[in-house]
Parts: structure tokens; sequence; C-alpha cells
């Protein structure tokens, strides 16, 4: 038997009915309900290693894509701000802790083939790499390291979308070259 989302009315529990198109009305008692975007958001973490600067990142140790690398992010809970977000993911899955007001909104987009995903990505300020803090994998992340080029990201990186953003840091900050990756 396969489920489908929001078949039911979830104020008094009436069916209803087809075609299962949003928004949804109850017949029974007139809740509407609406197919709303889920956020995710997404941190690009500077990290200044001498004289040039990579992006922090994690070797996802969940599916999809175990192995590949992503930048740190995550959905958006609810009652929490997209900084507060943003921050979180951030030192769940790479060990880091930042002010989420350090944040500086980046780029914005919408996934595919699922559009109901929005990517928020945001710049936090550098950090030097000897401030990074001990890390050790997590249930999420099972490395953690720096890319510092917008080469052959699409190779390595779990999703089209952080390989991207990455790209656009690169090119707005005049950096070029290979991606580099070291463990951080």
């Amino acid at each position: 038997m396969s489920l489908v989302r929001d078949t039911f009315c979830s104020r008094c529990g009436a069916a209803f009915a087809p075609p299962l198109r949003y928004p949804r009305t109850c017949a029974g008692c007139a809740t509407t309900i609406w197919a709303n975007p889920i956020p995710v958001a997404v941190v690009l973490q500077p990290i200044v290693d001498g004289a040039r600067t990579g992006l922090l990142v994690v070797r996802r140790a969940i599916p999809p894509r175990v192995g590949m690398l992503a930048l740190a992010g995550g959905f958006v809970e609810e009652q929490e701000r997209w900084e507060d977000g943003a921050a979180r993911e951030l030192r769940e899955e790479a060990g880091l802790a930042i002010a989420p007001a350090t944040l500086t909104p980046f780029w914005f987009a919408s996934t595919e083939p699922r559009p109901d995903r929005v990517l928020l990505f945001a710049v936090g300020a550098p950090v030097p790499r000897a401030a990074l803090p001990p890390w050790t994998a997590n249930g999420e992340a099972s490395a953690r390291g720096l890319v510092f080029g917008p080469a052959e990201l699409d190779d390595v990186f779990a999703f089209p979308l952080h390989a991207e953003a990455a790209r656009r840091y690169f090119a707005a900050h005049g950096i070029h070259g290979s991606h580099a990756y070291a463990d951080a």
C-alpha cells in the first residue's frame, strides 16, 4: 500500500476528495492545507590557511551519496531562524561553532527535480585553520576537510547545487584552480 501525503485532513480526519492537488480544502471542516517549500540552510565557511582560503566541507556518512563531499547544511527546524539552523548544522556536522549573526546571505536556489526544497546558502566570517577545533567523525560526516578551488567540484561533491555555490564563492573571490581537497 502506497501512502500519499496529506490524504486526510489533519484537523477532522476526513479524507480529501480526488484529485489530490494543493491547496486542499476539507469538505468536512473547511480546513485548507498547502504544500509549502522546505528551507535548507547551507554554510560556505571560509577557512584561511596561510596565503590561501578554502571552504570547509564534510564527507557524507549518510545517504544519499555516501562518501562524497558536501557543504555543512540541513533542514531548518520549526521555530528556528535560518541563521540559527545554518550555525547548528555547521556545529553538528563539522564541529565548528559560529555566531548565527555572522552569516551573510549568499545565494538561494530551488532543488530539482523537486523544487520544494529551497536552499539558503550563506557565508560565514573567515576562520584561521589553526583555530579549527578538534573533530571526530559522527553519524552524518566521516571526514572534515577543505576545498581550495572550483575545478573538478562536480566530481567530488554530492550535490550539484553545493558545487555551484562553491564555484560562485570562488569566482567572487578571484580563486581559481583545482579543488585540492585536504583533510582538516
